[in-house]
């Protein structure tokens, strides 16, 4: 049987199994893991020739796929909206995929910064994917700002901030809504970054009706 082409979907259920228990647990060994699986040890060592390229594996996933959702969006314009848009998928892949999301931010990220350029890249790209945005909503003469990547830190640590407490379930233990606590983040955000308050509602309006059509899609595919 040869390595990696043998089962596709088995490979997959690999990838996702072990996000699950790395998320879950901290660590994952291919004893535990084939236990998971119901499979025999030489399985995870036939598709992925070791733990260390299987835990890259779980990281390129996550994402490529992480890249593809935020890139889903297209160029308009309305550039507040399209930023919008960008976070609003953040939030989706986030919710959609606990477990690599959770891994992707983990202690692993370390150890794949150190690993091959391309990973790293891929990795940051998600981050530049949102100073382009930025940068369209600073040329649309909507905001002010005079370090990009310090307004993105700025947006990304906030955002990071509440898709990590939504995971804990915490808006509802407190009885809110997370998505109107998200929608008021947005709005804070693009006020403070130099927006006037009716534009902004404008542009979170229209970011929010993609969100909805994009959950509305998702859904009738995974169906």
């Amino acid at each position: 049987m040869p390595p990696r082409s043998a089962d596709p979907h088995l490979h997959q259920r690999i990838i996702n199994t072990a996000a699950r228990l790395l998320a879950t647990e901290g660590a994952v060994s291919a004893r535990r893991l084939a236990r998971e699986l119901g499979t025999s040890t030489m399985v995870v060592y036939t598709h992925f020739g070791g733990m260390d390229e299987l835990s890259r594996q779980v990281m390129r996933r996550g994402f490529g796929d992480f890249g593809a959702e935020l890139d889903r969006g297209a160029v308009t314009d309305d550039a507040v909206a399209d930023w919008m848009t960008y976070l609003w998928s953040y939030r989706r892949f986030a919710l959609r995929e606990p477990h690599l999301y959770a891994v992707m931010f983990g202690p692993g990220l370390a150890a794949f910064r150190l690993g091959d350029p391309a990973d790293l890249e891929a990795a940051r790209s998600t981050f530049v994917s949102l100073l382009r945005r930025i940068h369209a909503c600073v040329n649309a003469g909507r905001w002010e700002v005079d370090d990009v990547t310090t307004a993105g830190e700025a947006v990304w640590s906030g955002v990071h901030g509440h898709t990590t407490l939504e995971h804990t379930g915490f808006f509802g233990a407190v009885g809110r809504d997370p998505v109107r606590s998200f929608s008021e983040i947005l709005t804070r955000m693009s006020i403070g970054l130099g927006d006037d308050a009716p534009a902004t509602a404008r542009s979170l309006s229209t970011a929010r009706r993609r969100a909805v059509r994009a959950d509305r899609t998702d859904a009738a595919s995974a169906r």
